[in-house]
């Protein structure tokens, strides 16, 4: 089994001043989290959001990863 992937946030300011933030490393809905953290963080407020190929695998990942523990039991 490989090793997860950091969980990482990268944050982009723009010329403009604009923000763009993205998750990394984060299955399914944990990355949401981060979204209130960031806008007290930065003094801002979300004004679009869009889900990341990792917010889809996160169903694979886990059932992948529970059953590999079950074999290893």
């Amino acid at each position: 089994m490989t090793a997860p992937a950091p969980r990482q946030i990268v944050v982009r300011v723009d010329p403009d001043g604009a923000i763009t933030a993205e998750t990394r490393g984060m299955l399914g809905p944990s990355c949401l989290d981060s979204i209130a953290l960031l806008e007290d963080l930065l003094e801002a407020t979300t004004v679009h959001s869009t889900f990341t190929a990792d917010y889809d695998r996160r169903t694979d990942a886990i059932d992948t990863e529970v059953r590999h523990e079950l074999r290893q039991q």
